[in-house]
C-alpha cells in the first residue's frame, strides 16, 4: 500500500526531554489509523484502553498499550522496532501523541481523538506521575514544594513537563480543527460524568461501534477502579520497570486536586495567566467541560 500523504506538515517544534515529534514525518499512516492526542495526564491511557477493547471486541484484551499502540514521539523506544511492530499489525491501529497539532502531520484519512482536563488537575496529576517514575527524567521540573512547582507550571518551559502554555497551545490547535469530521474532542469531566456516553462517542467516531452489550461491557471495564485493578493490562510499559508501581500509574481520577494545597495568591496568579491566553468561553470549557 503506498504511503499516505499528509494534508498538513508540522509547523512548530515541541521537542523536549522525552519527546521527538519529528518521528511523525516517517510514520507510515494507513487509512483508518486512530491517533489519540491529548496533553499528558488528561485521559490518554483511558481512551487507548477503551479503543483496545473496541478494536478487539473483547473487554478482557491484553491492551499492552506501550507496545501495541505506541507513543510515536517518545525518544527512548527504538524507532525501527516501533515501525516494524506497527507494520505487522493487521487490525485497526491506534497510536498516541502529546504534541500540539501544529507540531504533527495531519492526514484526512485518519481518525483523531483529543481529551482535555482542567489544567491545574493536569499539573497535580503529572506531579504524582513523575513521583511514580523509576527514572529521574523529569523530576527536576517538579520540586517537592507543590506551590513552587505550580509557579513554574504557570511560567512555562520544558514542553514535556506540560506547563500551562503547552496545554493551552494543544487546546487552541484542536479548537482550530474542531470543524473537521475526523476529530473528536472530549473532556475528562464529561467522561467521568457519563462514561457510557463517551464510549459510544468513541465507538461511533472510529466506526468501531458494536452491539450495545459490547459497549456496556467496555464501559464497565473502563472504569478507573477496574483499569487500576487490571494495571498489568492497561498501564503503559507495565512490568518493564518504568514505574515504582504499575497500579500507581492510576493514582487518582479525581478533580479539584488543588484544594487544600494552593493558596489564594496561587489561584489568582493562575486566573491572571489563563485569562491572558484564552477567552472566557474557551477557558470555561477547558476547565469544566460541557456542564459546570
Amino acid at each position: 500500500m503506498p504511503a499516505l500523504s499528509p494534508r498538513e506538515v508540522a509547523s512548530a517544534d515541541y521537542s523536549g526531554e522525552v519527546s521527538d515529534p519529528s518521528r511523525w514525518a516517517s510514520f507510515a499512516a494507513r487509512p483508518g489509523d486512530i491517533v489519540v492526542n491529548t496533553p499528558s495526564k488528561s485521559g490518554t491511557t483511558w481512551v487507548q484502553g477503551i479503543l483496545a477493547m473496541l478494536i478487539a471486541e473483547d473487554p478482557g484484551v491484553e491492551a499492552d498499550i506501550s507496545l501495541k499502540s505506541p507513543w510515536i514521539d517518545i525518544k527512548f523506544r527504538d524507532w525501527e522496532e516501533t515501525c516494524a511492530r506497527l507494520e505487522a499489525q493487521t487490525h485497526r491501529r491506534q497510536v498516541k501523541s502529546h504534541t500540539p497539532y501544529d507540531g504533527l502531520p495531519w492526514w484526512d484519512e485518519l481518525r483523531y481523538i483529543s481529551v482535555y482536563r482542567h489544567p491545574i488537575d493536569v499539573h497535580f496529576s503529572f506531579r504524582a506521575h513523575v513521583d511514580n517514575m523509576a527514572y529521574d527524567m523529569l523530576k527536576r521540573f517538579f520540586p517537592e514544594d507543590p506551590r513552587e512547582s505550580f509557579a513554574a507550571f504557570l511560567e512555562g518551559g520544558e514542553p514535556d513537563a506540560m506547563p500551562l502554555s503547552t496545554i493551552v497551545a494543544h487546546y487552541k490547535c484542536a479548537l482550530a480543527r474542531r470543524g473537521r469530521e475526523n476529530l473528536l474532542i472530549l473532556h475528562y469531566r464529561d467522561m467521568l460524568r457519563d462514561l457510557r456516553g463517551a464510549v459510544a462517542q468513541i465507538a461511533a467516531h472510529t466506526g468501531l461501534a458494536g452491539a450495545p452489550s459490547l459497549l456496556d461491557e467496555v464501559t464497565e471495564a473502563a472504569t478507573f477502579e477496574n483499569m487500576r485493578e487490571n494495571c498489568a493490562r492497561f498501564t503503559p510499559s507495565a512490568g518493564q520497570g518504568v514505574w515504582l508501581s504499575d497500579a500507581g500509574f492510576f493514582a487518582n481520577a479525581g478533580c479539584n486536586k488543588w484544594e487544600g494545597v494552593l493558596a489564594d495568591a496561587d489561584l489568582a496568579a493562575y486566573d491572571a495567566r489563563i485569562s491572558e491566553l484564552l477567552t472566557l468561553e474557551d477557558r470555561a470549557w477547558l476547565e469544566w467541560g460541557s456542564v459546570p
